[in-house]
């Protein structure tokens, strides 16, 4: 189930609210394309920055239009484990496919704590964790050695992995290995990685499905070849903080604002220009895939 390209669904405002109309006509608008399932809560979902009656709104109004067309993990993080343990607890009542779980942030624990941490998690549901390996926000890295440990654990099911270098180190270890650094996607697949969570995917969630889908049936050029004409907008996607330059381009075709929340500013007018021309060019790469087809 952990494979193919899962999108980290953003959490749209309006006036400073989430705008919960806006969130489930982007869920339905996504549930009609070729994503392996959504991640509720994420770092693209700017959870850290709702409040905890927020998140429970989020989550209803998410799960209320996906229900069971897809699966759904929640992001779930912190400082504190038992901050995250409790936060799981609350979510129990829902129907998800699990949690995306990250190491604990800014206290920068050695391994020994790392691993306690996903101990504690692990312990706290029946349902499937996945790792979320992302040292430039908590400080801390999972090391291949503690995710091997770890994999004692039934639930422990997969691991985004954001540190390109750990690729290749994770690979052979019986878990799912998901890219969570849009711009590495291809070096991930090269590596036996399963897929992605990929905050990209919200506006070329296709082309990304059909990278994934030509590399794993051999045409590993073609899906270079692709892949290199995606990069130049993976980058400008990541220009500014998460997710201000996703809802810029969200706001060109969606009845959307790009409202992010502060201290996250919105996409300058600057970015915003150049984002529109990566929207033409994207639009320009489709067509000659319909004409090369």
């Amino acid at each position: 189930m952990y494979s193919g390209i899962w999108l980290p669904i953003v959490t749209p405002f309006r006036n400073g609210d989430v705008d919960i109309e806006g969130l489930q006509r982007l869920a339905d608008y996504y549930l009609r394309t070729e994503i392996s399932g959504f991640v509720a809560l994420g770092t693209t979902g700017e959870a850290a920055l709702l409040s905890e009656s927020e998140r429970v709104t989020v989550l209803q109004a998410l799960l209320d239009v996906v229900g069971d067309r897809l699966p759904v993990l929640i992001g779930a993080g912190g400082f504190d484990t038992r901050d995250v343990v409790r936060e799981i607890g609350r979510y129990e009542r829902w129907n998800c496919a699990g949690y995306l779980v990250s190491a604990p942030a800014y206290v920068c624990p050695d391994q020994a704590g790392v691993q306690w941490h996903f101990e504690q998690v692990a312990c706290a549901t029946e349902r499937p964790i996945v790792l979320y390996d992302v040292p430039h926000r908590t400080g801390v890295r999972i090391a291949t050695e503690t995710v091997s440990r770890l994999l004692e654990f039934d639930n422990i099911v997969a691991i985004k992995e954001c540190v390109k270098d750990q690729f290749a180190a994770l690979r052979g270890q019986p878990v799912n290995v998901l890219c969570g650094t849009d711009d590495a996607f291809i070096e991930c697949l090269d590596a036996g990685g399963a897929g992605g969570i990929l905050a990209s995917a919200h506006v070329c969630a296709d082309l990304l499905v059909e990278v994934g889908e030509l590399h794993r049936d051999g045409h590993v050029d073609d899906a270079k070849r692709l892949f290199d004409n995606l990069v130049p907008l993976l980058r400008l996607l990541f220009a500014a903080p998460n997710p201000a330059a996703i809802k810029a381009m969200l706001a060109f075709d969606h009845p959307l604002t790009d409202e992010t929340r502060m201290p996250i500013t919105r996409a300058s007018a600057q970015l915003v220009e150049r984002l529109l021309q990566a929207r033409n060019a994207l639009q320009d790469l489709r067509a000659e895939m319909v004409g090369a087809h």
